[in-house]
């Protein structure tokens, strides 16, 4: 029960605390309407070792089994990554008016929920959640080094459009919902071979958002869209796209933070006195008295992961069956690696695209993804996943689009 409960607690539960990925191909059948709602959902969740297989079960109840977790722990190096991004945005878009009375420019509203997490751990964090103390047993396991984030937030924005570009830039309120960061400089823990003492060296700290209220704060960010056509070698248009979603920074209204001293050491505790989170509710006071470690309520600001993207898009008014697209994306995360990705999207008939990919980097590293997307005047669908075939790993998009 301690192994599951640890495992929850370094893995889990970041994500059941409540970014942006986008389908690598864009349709523009919409361009002579209006007005336009679109719905876009995303969940990226990855790592460089940490199994899928075990994640879901954990998510969704099962057996983990030895032979998961040996495999697991096989694929884990010196220094792991983890990331999960959760998020869906409604975008109202209306060119029928001329704001400002300006004939090019229409206006966009969108509002948005978005829920990020990052993790940099060692292997001994994973192999302590998953077989606990037995393997270290006269031994010392190092947490050294982990840093962990979880926030959610939500948005409402008001932008601008440009007609005949569909570029786009928006200036969005943010409200924060949620955020957690642990920053462990030097963990280290010695259980003696008696399992009777457990020597800790702790250095590091902890903030989270307090309090009852739904907005534990107030920020503000931005979004821009920017479309461009160039030439290609014979001379047929080409449409690329740069865009950024949540670039911006939130003020927390409450911060609970406990830090330790440097390099403490203490002696005289078991394992399951330390590890034993019904005790700890109960007198948490005294322990971290004991612990050295102090505890303060303080306000403080934070930049949002934002993401950035370049990429070149489908022509869906070529008569071309098959093209090609590719760009890179980047979050503000230190988690995340710059990733680049190309792929082909292939038109068997009208209205119907279907396309495959592979992109490097993100939160792990190779992986390929597939889409299928139908459009016509009015209805744009389509479904994705960046990341199928990966052990580590899930990703799940979907993009509804309606014009009138």
């Amino acid at each position: 029960m301690m192994k599951k409960w640890s495992f929850l607690v370094v893995f889990v539960m970041p994500l059941l605390v409540q970014g942006q990925h986008f389908i690598p191909f864009h349709f523009d059948t919409l361009v002579t309407s209006k007005q336009s709602i679109t719905l876009n959902g995303i969940a990226d969740i990855s790592g460089n070792a940490l199994g899928s297989v075990i994640f879901s079960k954990f998510l969704f109840g099962g057996e983990i089994t030895d032979d998961m977790k040996a495999k697991s722990l096989d694929r884990h190096v010196k220094i792991n990554r983890f990331g999960g991004d959760i998020n869906a945005e409604l975008e109202y878009r209306n060119d029928k008016v001329n704001f400002a009375k300006m004939p090019e420019v229409g206006f966009l509203i969108k509002a948005g929920m978005y829920n990020f997490t990052e993790l940099i751990y060692g292997k001994d964090v994973f192999q302590f959640a998953m077989y606990g103390n037995q393997p270290y047993v006269g031994d010392t396991v190092s947490l050294s080094g982990t840093q962990f984030r979880n926030l959610t937030y939500s948005k409402i924005g008001f932008g601008l459009t440009d007609k005949r570009t569909k570029s786009s830039i928006s200036l969005n309120v943010v409200g924060l919902q949620n955020y957690t960061t642990i920053g462990l400089t030097d963990f280290q823990m010695y259980q003696s071979a008696e399992q009777d003492t457990l020597t800790v060296k702790y250095d590091g700290s902890t903030r989270f958002s307090n309090g009852s209220s739904f907005m534990k704060g107030m920020g503000f960010s931005l979004d821009f869209d920017i479309r461009l056509m160039g030439k290609s070698a014979r001379n047929n248009p080409v449409y690329f796209q740069i865009m950024a979603k949540n670039l911006g920074v939130v003020f927390a209204n409450k911060m609970q933070e406990y830090t330790s001293d440097s390099q403490m050491t203490l002696t005289g505790f078991s394992y399951n006195e330390l590890s034993d989170a019904s005790s700890l509710l109960k007198d948490n006071q005294r322990i971290l008295d004991t612990l050295g470690i102090q505890q303060q309520t303080l306000r403080h600001s934070l930049f949002l992961p934002g993401m950035i993207q370049a990429s070149k898009l489908v022509d869906v008014n070529s008569k071309r069956i098959v093209q090609e697209f590719y760009g890179a994306r980047m979050y503000l995360s230190r988690v995340y690696i710059p990733q680049v990705f190309a792929g082909l999207n292939i038109k068997p008939f009208n209205g119907f695209n279907v396309g495959m990919s592979i992109a490097y980097g993100g939160f792990s590293k190779l992986k390929g993804g597939a889409y299928l997307a139908y459009a016509t005047d009015k209805i744009n669908i389509g479904v994705s996943s960046e990341n199928l075939f990966s052990k580590t790993g899930v990703s799940y998009l979907i993009r509804l689009q309606c014009a009138f």
